[in-house]
């Protein structure tokens, strides 16, 4: 007698007379038996691939459905100074590689300089591809052009505190920057080398071919080095919007007067777009993005903030490999983490390589 009273029981009875309009009776029975309260069995129904979820309901719509799951909670934002402590030390430095020569100071400069110079820990910006190209100087040959910006480069690298290294790469000539073999040697070696406990990279879904081949080039140093604990994170860039960042780098208005300096260094660049503007308005509407996500979306705890110093945040994807989601990727660098983690079968050293991009 006492157990018509347990309320599952009583559901199970009411649903049982749906059976004959096509009501799940079996799977009803399976999970209604194991759940322990009215809620938790109806949790289970709601959540089953099996139901039908009304009139219009068709059998590809939870195929439909999965795509938006396993990407992490909504809006989580952690703090990337967490990830980065157990990354980097004295010998395994933080290296952003820049596509042109200002985009570290586009992406990461409040980053790169709170670590250089306030920390003391290395940071190494890589120039990848250095040219001639996007300097308003006709005056100047091709020849003092590339020393232009590099020179640029160079003098931002010294208001960072970081260590400046140019690549030179032959990819800069070739039609869409493929790297040449000697071109692939020296980024497979200088990883082995300089092996970077974190590395910053532009986003896949990047505009500009320049830029996504870098992070082709940043996956193939990977592999070559086998570099499996290096931290990978995605930097915003204003030609690609992160897909969905998951950390960010908050700062001050001195770090933004470092960012803004940064930034001045290439003078070349700033004659064509200022975007010390353009970063100062992106961060501080990120920063107010970045506080609601991080208190999910409620006003509690306002008034409790640690940190009400900060006005604008950097916004980062920190990436890593996911067996069931990132199956059938094209990201270079997914697919490096996949093969590094073990997930991915290795080709042949035999076998022909191509970069995606």
């Amino acid at each position: 007698m006492c157990s018509n009273l347990n309320p599952v029981v009583i559901a199970f009875d009411r649903a049982r007379r749906l059976e004959p309009i096509g009501f799940p009776y079996s799977l009803l029975f399976e999970t209604g038996r194991r759940a322990s309260s009215v809620g938790a069995f109806l949790k289970v129904m709601v959540n089953s691939p099996s139901n039908p979820g009304g009139s219009h309901w068709q059998p590809d719509f939870e195929r439909l459905l999965a795509a938006a799951k396993g990407r992490g909670a909504h809006g989580h934002l952690s703090d990337v100074r967490e990830s980065l402590r157990q990354s980097l030390s004295a010998d395994r430095p933080l290296v952003m590689l820049c596509p042109h020569a200002d985009d570290g100071a586009i992406t990461a400069a409040c980053l790169m300089h709170e670590y250089a110079v306030r920390r003391g820990l290395p940071v190494i910006e890589v120039l990848v591809f250095a040219g001639e190209r996007n300097v308003a100087a006709p005056w100047l040959n091709n020849e003092k052009k590339v020393n232009v910006r590099e020179s640029e480069f160079r003098l931002e690298c010294s208001v960072l505190g970081a260590e400046p290294v140019c690549w030179n790469l032959e990819a800069y000539r070739s039609p869409g920057y493929q790297p040449s073999p000697a071109d692939i040697d020296k980024i497979v070696n200088w990883f082995i080398t300089r092996k970077p406990g974190a590395l910053i990279v532009p986003p896949a879904t990047d505009a500009h071919v320049a830029h996504r081949m870098t992070r082709s080039l940043a996956a193939i140093g990977l592999v070559g080095a086998q570099l499996k604990d290096t931290l990978i994170l995605t930097g915003w860039t204003p030609w690609g919007p992160l897909p969905q960042p998951n950390a960010y780098f908050s700062y001050d208005g001195e770090a933004e007067r470092t960012k803004e300096w940064a930034i001045h260094c290439h003078a070349s660049q700033v004659l064509l777009t200022d975007y010390t503007k353009y970063c100062s308005h992106l961060g501080r509407a990120y920063a107010a993005l970045a506080r609601e996500w991080a208190e999910g979306h409620s006003l509690s705890g306002r008034a409790t903030r640690t940190d009400d110093r900060f006005i604008g945040v950097e916004l980062f994807q920190i990436e890593s490999y996911d067996p069931e989601g990132d199956v059938n990727t094209t990201d270079p660098i997914r697919i490096a983490l996949g093969m590094l983690g073990g997930h991915i079968t290795r080709s042949s050293a035999s076998s022909e390589s191509t970069l995606p991009v």
